[in-house]
């Protein structure tokens, strides 16, 4: 078999632009502007799987009429099954990540639900408070949240490992700071005059978070329709509309790695940054090619997510201390449970296919999410 002419190391640089495109969907044109031969190439990309690189879409919740809300909260110790409590917010309320930090036992979440509707899931949280099956629950509206490229300059791809000087690291406080998420969603007016998005619009970017090189066939067959009404809806609304507005290359460790905990998931909360004080956190906290996404709520609070090898952990950790004394920034680290947390899909079972519309009333909610944990807490 002929070899591919480039560095393996430099192949992830390479191949960067089409997944930012289009996932890396089409290996018949990579392979060709790149010059792979397709097999080979097809074989590097299975490769990734592997070694714990996937492919992630970036889903654009404004674009289908949704919004982020962080949220964190103490968990009853009487809720026997945590899958089942967080599989129903799920369903029922739009939970598309939790996690409980160690030592605090606090739960970091994050929700989308339907635009304007923070207040249901307020009113859950404070029914669920006053149940005491939740504690000193905390709600922040997202802003703007950013999903970064993998830093493939720094991974060694034929070893499947990270080399990384610390030393070497720079950051850059002038950098443009994310525009507000408000700044992607078309003009108000439109979506009263027409609907933006359905529901083959969200299963097909649901279909996508599970499986970004699913094929069309298999989403027709889903959905029920031919391949050509879900190449349109495809085109034209989930890539036209920027419902999903692109792809990322990330690094997320393979199934050894996380059997053999050596991963550690850090977030990174800093309250109430100024401006001048959220440029230098940005600028420090994105210079760790560990780091995969960031976000700021509207109540100033800044958040950064990172992954981080083992090997690597004692170095970071350090880095980051460093560089955040030298500007007097002093976060909240919460070290994530990887036993204990878990990713969902958009909350598409939330939208009314027959009424095109989504649904959300607190009482409703609260009633189901009831409803599925209390057989699991007698």
């Amino acid at each position: 078999m002929k070899k591919p002419t480039d560095n393996a190391r430099i192949f992830l640089s390479r191949l960067a632009p089409y997944v930012y495109s289009d996932g890396a969907r089409n290996l018949n044109r990579i392979s060709r502007e790149l010059s792979i031969p397709y097999q080979t190439l097809r074989e590097r990309m299975i490769r990734l799987k592997s070694q714990g690189i996937s492919i992630l879409p970036l889903i654009t919740p404004e674009n289908m009429g949704l919004e982020r809300i962080r949220v964190s909260f103490l968990l009853s110790k009487d809720v026997k099954n945590n899958r089942i409590f967080f599989g129903s917010l799920y369903r029922a309320a739009g939970l598309h990540y939790y996690a409980r930090s160690l030592f605090s036992q606090v739960f970091d979440c994050e929700f989308f639900v339907p635009r304007g509707k923070m207040k249901e899931l307020d009113l859950i949280l404070k029914k669920l408070e006053e149940m005491k099956i939740v504690k000193n629950p905390i709600a922040r509206k997202i802003d703007w949240k950013e999903i970064l490229m993998m830093k493939t300059e720094y991974y060694d791809y034929e070893n499947g490992q990270w080399d990384v000087d610390f030393s070497r690291l720079i950051g850059d406080p002038s950098i443009e700071l994310p525009s507000s998420s408000a700044a992607s969603v078309i003009e108000e007016h439109n979506f009263l005059s027409a609907s933006l998005f359905d529901h083959a619009d969200l299963i097909i970017a649901k279909s996508l978070q599970i499986d970004p090189w699913v094929k069309l066939v298999d989403i027709a067959r889903i959905l029920r329709l031919t391949d050509n009404d879900v190449s349109y809806h495809m085109k034209k609304h989930v890539f036209g509309r920027k419902q999903i507005a692109g792809f990322r290359l990330k690094w997320i460790g393979d199934k050894t790695a996380w059997a053999k905990h050596t991963i550690t998931p850090i977030t990174l909360l800093f309250d109430n940054l100024s401006s001048e004080e959220l440029r230098h956190a940005i600028s420090i906290v994105t210079s760790v090619p560990f780091t995969w996404n960031h976000m700021r709520a509207t109540d100033g609070a800044y958040l950064s997510e990172l992954l981080v090898p083992a090997i690597h952990a004692p170095e970071t950790i350090r880095y980051l201390s460093d560089k955040l004394r030298d500007m007097d920034l002093v976060p909240q680290v919460l070290l994530a449970d990887w036993s204990c947390m878990s990713n969902y899909t958009i909350p598409y079972e939330m939208h009314n296919e027959k009424l095109d519309r989504w649904e959300f009333v607190a009482e409703e909610s609260l009633e189901r999410v009831l409803q599925t944990i209390k057989p699991y807490n007698e």
